[in-house]
Protein backbone atom coordinates (compact mmCIF):
# COMPACT_ATOMS: atom_id res chain seq x y z
CA UNK A 1 0.00 0.00 0.00
CA UNK A 2 1.68 3.33 -0.86
CA UNK A 3 2.40 6.31 1.97
CA UNK A 4 -0.48 8.57 2.32
CA UNK A 5 0.66 12.33 1.55
CA UNK A 6 0.52 14.03 4.92
CA UNK A 7 -0.52 17.53 5.42
CA UNK A 8 -0.71 19.28 9.17
CA UNK A 9 -4.10 21.13 9.56
CA UNK A 10 -6.90 20.62 10.70
CA UNK A 11 -8.81 20.64 7.42
CA UNK A 12 -6.25 18.57 5.64
CA UNK A 13 -6.36 15.98 8.79
CA UNK A 14 -10.01 14.80 8.03
CA UNK A 15 -9.02 14.57 4.23
CA UNK A 16 -6.12 12.17 5.14
CA UNK A 17 -8.93 10.17 7.87
CA UNK A 18 -11.00 10.02 4.57
CA UNK A 19 -7.75 8.88 2.25
CA UNK A 20 -6.61 6.30 4.85
CA UNK A 21 -10.42 4.86 4.67
CA UNK A 22 -10.61 4.55 0.72
CA UNK A 23 -7.17 3.30 0.88
CA UNK A 24 -7.67 0.34 3.23
CA UNK A 25 -11.28 -0.26 2.15
CA UNK A 26 -12.14 -3.89 1.38
CA UNK A 27 -15.23 -6.04 0.79
CA UNK A 28 -14.50 -7.32 4.44
CA UNK A 29 -15.34 -3.97 5.66
CA UNK A 30 -18.59 -3.76 3.48
CA UNK A 31 -19.64 -7.20 4.71
CA UNK A 32 -18.97 -6.59 8.54
CA UNK A 33 -21.02 -3.32 8.17
CA UNK A 34 -23.89 -4.55 6.56
CA UNK A 35 -23.88 -7.70 8.80
CA UNK A 36 -23.34 -5.28 12.05
CA UNK A 37 -26.46 -2.54 10.75
CA UNK A 38 -29.01 -6.20 8.95
CA UNK A 39 -29.69 -4.42 6.05
CA UNK A 40 -31.79 -6.09 3.60
CA UNK A 41 -31.50 -6.01 -0.05
CA UNK A 42 -33.95 -2.79 -0.42
CA UNK A 43 -31.25 -0.71 1.67
CA UNK A 44 -28.07 -1.56 0.07
CA UNK A 45 -29.96 -1.17 -2.97
CA UNK A 46 -31.08 2.41 -2.09
CA UNK A 47 -27.29 3.05 -0.80
CA UNK A 48 -25.94 2.38 -4.16
CA UNK A 49 -28.07 4.29 -6.03
CA UNK A 50 -26.85 6.58 -3.61
CA UNK A 51 -22.99 6.39 -4.11
CA UNK A 52 -23.89 6.60 -8.20
CA UNK A 53 -25.51 10.04 -7.99
CA UNK A 54 -22.09 11.23 -5.44
CA UNK A 55 -20.48 9.42 -8.02
CA UNK A 56 -21.44 11.03 -10.88
CA UNK A 57 -21.09 15.04 -9.18
CA UNK A 58 -17.68 13.95 -8.45
CA UNK A 59 -16.34 12.96 -11.85
CA UNK A 60 -18.11 16.70 -13.23
CA UNK A 61 -15.51 18.08 -10.41
CA UNK A 62 -12.51 16.09 -10.69
CA UNK A 63 -12.49 17.21 -14.10
CA UNK A 64 -12.52 20.70 -13.35
CA UNK A 65 -10.34 20.19 -10.38
CA UNK A 66 -7.45 18.51 -12.63
CA UNK A 67 -7.83 22.00 -15.05
CA UNK A 68 -7.85 24.30 -12.05
CA UNK A 69 -4.32 22.33 -11.03
CA UNK A 70 -2.91 22.66 -13.84
CA UNK A 71 -3.16 26.39 -14.18
CA UNK A 72 -3.66 27.44 -9.91
CA UNK A 73 -0.05 27.93 -9.17
CA UNK A 74 0.81 29.68 -11.87
CA UNK A 75 -1.41 32.21 -11.74
CA UNK A 76 -0.08 35.34 -8.85
CA UNK A 77 -3.80 36.48 -8.08
CA UNK A 78 -7.21 34.87 -8.28
CA UNK A 79 -10.71 36.84 -7.85
CA UNK A 80 -11.57 35.07 -5.07
CA UNK A 81 -7.88 35.45 -3.25
CA UNK A 82 -9.49 37.32 -0.28
CA UNK A 83 -12.40 35.05 0.75
CA UNK A 84 -11.38 31.58 0.37
CA UNK A 85 -7.99 29.56 1.59
CA UNK A 86 -6.85 27.26 -0.89
CA UNK A 87 -7.76 24.39 1.10
CA UNK A 88 -11.72 25.95 0.92
CA UNK A 89 -10.92 26.52 -2.63
CA UNK A 90 -9.72 23.11 -3.04
CA UNK A 91 -12.09 21.26 -0.78
CA UNK A 92 -15.45 23.43 -2.48
CA UNK A 93 -14.40 21.70 -6.06
CA UNK A 94 -15.02 18.15 -4.48
CA UNK A 95 -17.74 18.32 -2.24
CA UNK A 96 -20.13 15.99 -3.17
CA UNK A 97 -16.54 13.20 -3.09
CA UNK A 98 -16.45 13.90 0.90
CA UNK A 99 -19.82 14.87 1.34
CA UNK A 100 -20.98 11.19 -0.03
CA UNK A 101 -18.38 9.54 2.46
CA UNK A 102 -19.26 11.26 5.59
CA UNK A 103 -22.80 10.31 4.30
CA UNK A 104 -21.71 7.00 4.15
CA UNK A 105 -20.13 7.03 7.28
CA UNK A 106 -23.34 7.92 9.19
CA UNK A 107 -25.34 5.11 7.07
CA UNK A 108 -23.76 2.45 8.38
CA UNK A 109 -23.43 4.07 12.38
CA UNK A 110 -24.85 1.70 15.05
CA UNK A 111 -28.02 3.89 16.84
CA UNK A 112 -27.04 4.99 20.25
CA UNK A 113 -29.57 5.88 22.22
CA UNK A 114 -27.87 7.14 25.31
CA UNK A 115 -27.52 10.75 26.21
CA UNK A 116 -23.86 12.06 26.74
CA UNK A 117 -22.54 13.01 29.66
CA UNK A 118 -22.88 17.59 29.65
CA UNK A 119 -19.76 19.14 28.20
CA UNK A 120 -19.00 15.53 26.52
CA UNK A 121 -17.94 16.04 22.26
CA UNK A 122 -20.08 14.84 20.00
CA UNK A 123 -19.25 11.30 18.30
CA UNK A 124 -17.51 11.68 15.13
CA UNK A 125 -19.34 9.80 12.21
CA UNK A 126 -15.99 8.36 10.93
CA UNK A 127 -14.58 6.94 14.15
CA UNK A 128 -18.24 5.57 15.07
CA UNK A 129 -19.18 3.95 11.39
CA UNK A 130 -18.94 0.12 11.45
CA UNK A 131 -16.89 0.44 7.80
CA UNK A 132 -14.23 2.60 9.04
CA UNK A 133 -13.94 0.12 11.93
CA UNK A 134 -10.70 -0.84 12.53
CA UNK A 135 -10.99 -3.63 14.74
CA UNK A 136 -13.65 -5.64 12.18
CA UNK A 137 -14.19 -9.57 11.61
CA UNK A 138 -13.41 -10.73 8.29
CA UNK A 139 -16.28 -12.69 6.56
CA UNK A 140 -15.85 -16.27 6.35
CA UNK A 141 -17.82 -17.58 3.19
CA UNK A 142 -16.86 -13.96 1.08
CA UNK A 143 -19.10 -11.96 -1.46
CA UNK A 144 -20.17 -14.97 -3.31
CA UNK A 145 -22.64 -16.36 -0.57
CA UNK A 146 -24.45 -12.68 -0.71
CA UNK A 147 -26.93 -11.24 -2.97
CA UNK A 148 -26.16 -9.94 -6.18
CA UNK A 149 -27.15 -6.34 -4.95
CA UNK A 150 -24.30 -6.47 -2.31
CA UNK A 151 -21.36 -7.33 -5.22
CA UNK A 152 -23.03 -4.20 -7.28
CA UNK A 153 -22.58 -1.64 -4.07
CA UNK A 154 -19.08 -2.90 -3.70
CA UNK A 155 -18.20 -2.55 -7.10
CA UNK A 156 -19.85 0.84 -7.22
CA UNK A 157 -18.04 2.04 -3.61
CA UNK A 158 -14.71 0.99 -5.73
CA UNK A 159 -15.30 3.15 -8.36
CA UNK A 160 -16.36 6.43 -6.60
CA UNK A 161 -13.55 5.83 -3.88
CA UNK A 162 -10.77 5.35 -7.05
CA UNK A 163 -11.63 8.74 -8.52
CA UNK A 164 -12.43 10.58 -4.86
CA UNK A 165 -8.81 9.06 -4.51
CA UNK A 166 -7.72 10.72 -7.44
CA UNK A 167 -9.36 14.09 -6.26
CA UNK A 168 -7.85 14.39 -2.97
CA UNK A 169 -4.21 13.39 -3.94
CA UNK A 170 -4.73 16.39 -6.39
CA UNK A 171 -5.88 18.40 -3.96
CA UNK A 172 -2.63 18.31 -1.86
CA UNK A 173 -0.72 17.52 -4.92
CA UNK A 174 -1.84 21.70 -4.96
CA UNK A 175 -1.37 22.47 -1.69
CA UNK A 176 2.08 21.49 -1.74
CA UNK A 177 2.91 23.45 -5.41
CA UNK A 178 1.58 26.09 -3.53
CA UNK A 179 3.52 26.02 -0.61
CA UNK A 180 6.84 25.14 -2.97
CA UNK A 181 6.33 28.19 -5.18
CA UNK A 182 5.56 30.24 -2.13
CA UNK A 183 9.80 29.11 -0.51
CA UNK A 184 10.62 29.91 -3.83
CA UNK A 185 10.69 33.95 -3.60
CA UNK A 186 12.48 34.93 -7.29
CA UNK A 187 9.83 32.58 -9.29
CA UNK A 188 7.16 34.46 -7.01
CA UNK A 189 8.31 37.83 -8.36
CA UNK A 190 8.45 36.55 -11.77
CA UNK A 191 4.57 35.70 -11.34
CA UNK A 192 4.01 39.05 -9.78
CA UNK A 193 5.93 40.74 -12.55
CA UNK A 194 3.86 39.10 -15.59
CA UNK A 195 0.99 39.76 -13.24
CA UNK A 196 1.63 43.11 -13.56
CA UNK A 197 2.16 42.97 -17.40
CA UNK A 198 -0.82 41.55 -18.03
CA UNK A 199 -2.83 43.96 -16.18
CA UNK A 200 -0.67 47.17 -17.34
CA UNK A 201 -1.87 45.45 -21.20
CA UNK A 202 -5.46 45.44 -19.54
CA UNK A 203 -5.53 49.09 -18.27
CA UNK A 204 -4.15 50.77 -21.54
CA UNK A 205 -7.07 52.44 -22.36
CA UNK A 206 -7.36 53.96 -18.95
CA UNK A 207 -4.44 55.11 -19.00
CA UNK A 208 -4.70 56.67 -23.09
CA UNK A 209 -7.97 58.54 -21.08
CA UNK A 210 -6.10 59.79 -18.12
CA UNK A 211 -3.31 60.84 -20.36
CA UNK A 212 -5.81 62.99 -22.21
CA UNK A 213 -7.04 64.59 -19.24
CA UNK A 214 -4.21 65.56 -16.80
CA UNK A 215 -7.36 67.07 -14.44
CA UNK A 216 -9.03 63.41 -14.46
CA UNK A 217 -5.46 61.84 -14.32
CA UNK A 218 -4.74 63.84 -10.87
CA UNK A 219 -8.46 63.26 -9.75
CA UNK A 220 -8.17 59.83 -10.42
CA UNK A 221 -4.84 58.80 -8.83
CA UNK A 222 -5.68 61.00 -5.43
CA UNK A 223 -8.16 58.76 -4.57
CA UNK A 224 -8.83 56.92 -1.47
CA UNK A 225 -9.48 53.70 -3.57
CA UNK A 226 -6.19 54.05 -4.94
CA UNK A 227 -3.73 56.68 -2.67
CA UNK A 228 -5.44 55.72 0.47
CA UNK A 229 -3.02 53.46 2.84
CA UNK A 230 -6.22 52.04 4.75
CA UNK A 231 -8.03 51.22 1.88
CA UNK A 232 -4.67 49.47 0.19
CA UNK A 233 -2.93 47.38 2.20
CA UNK A 234 -1.40 45.15 -0.06
CA UNK A 235 -0.69 48.69 -2.42
CA UNK A 236 0.95 50.11 0.73
CA UNK A 237 2.73 47.41 1.69
CA UNK A 238 4.18 47.31 -1.89
CA UNK A 239 5.31 50.66 -1.67
CA UNK A 240 7.59 50.15 1.53
CA UNK A 241 8.90 47.03 0.79
CA UNK A 242 12.40 46.97 1.40
CA UNK A 243 12.93 43.82 -0.52
CA UNK A 244 10.59 42.84 -3.82
CA UNK A 245 11.41 39.10 -3.54
CA UNK A 246 10.25 38.82 0.11
CA UNK A 247 6.96 41.06 -0.41
CA UNK A 248 5.75 38.70 -3.55
CA UNK A 249 6.32 35.46 -1.50
CA UNK A 250 4.22 37.01 1.18
CA UNK A 251 1.47 38.10 -1.31
CA UNK A 252 1.16 35.25 -3.27
CA UNK A 253 -2.32 33.73 -3.58
CA UNK A 254 -2.98 36.24 -1.08
CA UNK A 255 -3.76 39.37 -2.89
CA UNK A 256 -6.94 39.98 -5.87
CA UNK A 257 -6.39 41.13 -9.37
CA UNK A 258 -7.88 44.73 -8.32
CA UNK A 259 -4.40 45.00 -5.73
CA UNK A 260 -2.29 43.87 -8.81
CA UNK A 261 -4.29 46.38 -11.31
CA UNK A 262 -2.95 48.95 -8.16
CA UNK A 263 0.52 48.27 -8.29
CA UNK A 264 0.48 48.45 -11.82
CA UNK A 265 -0.67 52.06 -12.10
CA UNK A 266 1.38 53.55 -9.20
CA UNK A 267 4.60 51.32 -10.71
CA UNK A 268 4.28 52.79 -13.92
CA UNK A 269 3.53 56.21 -12.81
CA UNK A 270 6.64 55.56 -10.68
CA UNK A 271 8.53 54.50 -13.54
CA UNK A 272 7.48 57.41 -15.97
CA UNK A 273 9.62 60.13 -13.76
CA UNK A 274 6.59 62.42 -14.60
CA UNK A 275 7.39 62.52 -18.19
CA UNK A 276 4.16 63.34 -19.96
CA UNK A 277 2.92 60.98 -21.95
CA UNK A 278 5.81 58.11 -20.73
CA UNK A 279 3.43 56.25 -18.94
CA UNK A 280 1.73 55.71 -22.31
CA UNK A 281 4.18 55.22 -24.46
CA UNK A 282 5.44 52.51 -21.47
CA UNK A 283 2.12 50.89 -21.84
CA UNK A 284 2.86 50.49 -25.66
CA UNK A 285 6.69 49.72 -26.05
CA UNK A 286 7.87 48.54 -22.89
CA UNK A 287 10.13 49.49 -20.20
CA UNK A 288 13.05 50.64 -22.03
CA UNK A 289 12.99 54.54 -22.26
CA UNK A 290 15.98 54.66 -25.17
CA UNK A 291 13.50 52.57 -26.86
CA UNK A 292 10.78 54.87 -26.34
CA UNK A 293 12.81 57.76 -27.27
CA UNK A 294 13.77 56.00 -30.36
CA UNK A 295 10.36 55.33 -31.79
CA UNK A 296 9.20 58.89 -30.90
CA UNK A 297 11.82 60.72 -32.53
CA UNK A 298 11.44 58.27 -35.89
CA UNK A 299 7.36 59.42 -34.92
CA UNK A 300 8.33 63.11 -35.59
CA UNK A 301 9.92 62.80 -38.67
CA UNK A 302 7.75 59.76 -39.96
CA UNK A 303 7.53 62.26 -43.62
CA UNK A 304 11.25 61.27 -44.04
CA UNK A 305 10.62 57.81 -44.21
CA UNK A 306 7.83 58.06 -46.74
CA UNK A 307 7.95 58.53 -50.64
CA UNK A 308 7.61 62.36 -51.78
CA UNK A 309 4.17 61.40 -53.11
CA UNK A 310 1.70 59.39 -51.40
CA UNK A 311 -1.70 57.60 -52.93
CA UNK A 312 -4.81 58.66 -51.32
CA UNK A 313 -2.72 61.43 -49.63
CA UNK A 314 -2.37 58.82 -46.88
CA UNK A 315 0.66 57.06 -45.49
CA UNK A 316 1.31 53.44 -47.26
CA UNK A 317 -0.01 51.23 -44.74
CA UNK A 318 3.40 48.71 -46.48
CA UNK A 319 5.95 50.89 -44.56
CA UNK A 320 3.41 51.51 -41.49
CA UNK A 321 3.54 48.31 -41.20
CA UNK A 322 7.41 47.97 -41.60
CA UNK A 323 8.06 50.35 -38.88
CA UNK A 324 5.53 48.96 -36.30
CA UNK A 325 7.28 45.88 -36.51
CA UNK A 326 10.83 47.24 -35.78
CA UNK A 327 9.01 49.06 -32.97
CA UNK A 328 7.99 45.66 -31.45
CA UNK A 329 4.95 46.95 -29.80
CA UNK A 330 3.87 44.84 -26.67
CA UNK A 331 0.10 45.91 -27.78
CA UNK A 332 -2.02 44.91 -30.92
CA UNK A 333 -2.56 47.10 -33.51
CA UNK A 334 -5.18 49.40 -32.53
CA UNK A 335 -3.63 50.38 -29.64
CA UNK A 336 -0.52 50.73 -31.65
CA UNK A 337 -2.26 53.19 -33.81
CA UNK A 338 -3.67 55.09 -31.60
CA UNK A 339 -0.08 56.03 -29.91
CA UNK A 340 1.47 56.51 -33.84
CA UNK A 341 -1.90 58.17 -34.86
CA UNK A 342 -2.16 61.05 -32.07
CA UNK A 343 1.59 61.20 -32.10
CA UNK A 344 2.39 61.58 -36.18
CA UNK A 345 -0.45 64.57 -35.83
CA UNK A 346 0.62 66.47 -33.31
CA UNK A 347 4.15 66.62 -34.89
CA UNK A 348 3.15 68.31 -37.41
CA UNK A 349 2.94 65.10 -40.28
CA UNK A 350 1.24 66.41 -43.83
CA UNK A 351 -0.28 62.80 -44.34
CA UNK A 352 -3.69 61.13 -43.20
CA UNK A 353 -3.04 58.48 -40.66
CA UNK A 354 -4.88 54.88 -41.47
CA UNK A 355 -6.94 52.38 -39.75
CA UNK A 356 -6.11 48.97 -38.68
CA UNK A 357 -7.77 47.07 -41.60
CA UNK A 358 -5.58 49.05 -43.92
CA UNK A 359 -2.15 48.16 -41.68
CA UNK A 360 -3.15 44.26 -41.36
CA UNK A 361 -4.12 44.36 -44.93
CA UNK A 362 -0.28 45.04 -45.87
CA UNK A 363 0.56 42.56 -43.15
CA UNK A 364 -1.39 39.94 -44.45
CA UNK A 365 -0.01 40.56 -48.19
CA UNK A 366 3.48 40.59 -47.11
CA UNK A 367 3.27 37.71 -44.91
CA UNK A 368 1.77 35.36 -47.69
CA UNK A 369 3.72 36.41 -50.39
CA UNK A 370 1.45 38.67 -52.38
CA UNK A 371 3.69 41.93 -51.97
CA UNK A 372 7.33 40.41 -51.13
CA UNK A 373 9.51 41.71 -53.86
CA UNK A 374 7.98 45.69 -53.29
CA UNK A 375 7.95 44.30 -49.46
CA UNK A 376 11.12 43.59 -49.79
CA UNK A 377 12.51 46.66 -51.66
CA UNK A 378 10.71 49.19 -49.48
CA UNK A 379 11.74 47.62 -46.10
CA UNK A 380 15.50 48.44 -47.44
CA UNK A 381 15.14 51.58 -47.98
CA UNK A 382 13.24 52.14 -45.02
CA UNK A 383 15.88 50.95 -42.52
CA UNK A 384 18.31 52.32 -44.05
CA UNK A 385 17.19 55.63 -43.48
CA UNK A 386 15.64 55.15 -40.15
CA UNK A 387 19.38 54.20 -39.42
CA UNK A 388 20.90 57.19 -40.59
CA UNK A 389 17.93 59.69 -39.02
CA UNK A 390 19.02 57.76 -35.48
CA UNK A 391 22.75 57.68 -36.19
CA UNK A 392 22.01 61.73 -37.13
CA UNK A 393 20.16 62.28 -34.12
CA UNK A 394 23.03 60.65 -31.36
CA UNK A 395 25.58 62.45 -33.02
CA UNK A 396 23.61 65.71 -32.43
CA UNK A 397 22.98 64.74 -28.78
CA UNK A 398 26.91 64.29 -28.60
CA UNK A 399 27.99 67.86 -29.97
CA UNK A 400 24.99 69.28 -27.84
Amino acid sequence: MRTLPQIGNSFWEQMNLILEFVCNFDVHHLLYAINGKRFNEEDIVSITLDIKSYHVRLQKQKEYLFKFGQTFNKKYAHDDNKFFDTSARVSWKIRSGTAGVKKLFKTFCKVVRKKLPEGAPNPQAHSCSLISSPNYMGSLFGLSTYLPCVRDLFEVMLCFYEDLDACIIESMRIMKEEEAVREDHPKCRKLLEDACEKSHKAQLHLIEALEENPDLKKAVLETPSLSGEKENPVLKEYKHAGNMEDFAAAYFHNCSPKDISKITLHKAYAEADEDPGMMLAMTVFGKDKEHIQRVNHIIDRFDELLPDKCKRSKIPALHLFFFMDWCNPLVGVESFLNYFNKRYQESGGKWEVIGASALNGAKGKYNSGKAKDEGEKVKTGMMKKLTEMLSQSSSQKKIG
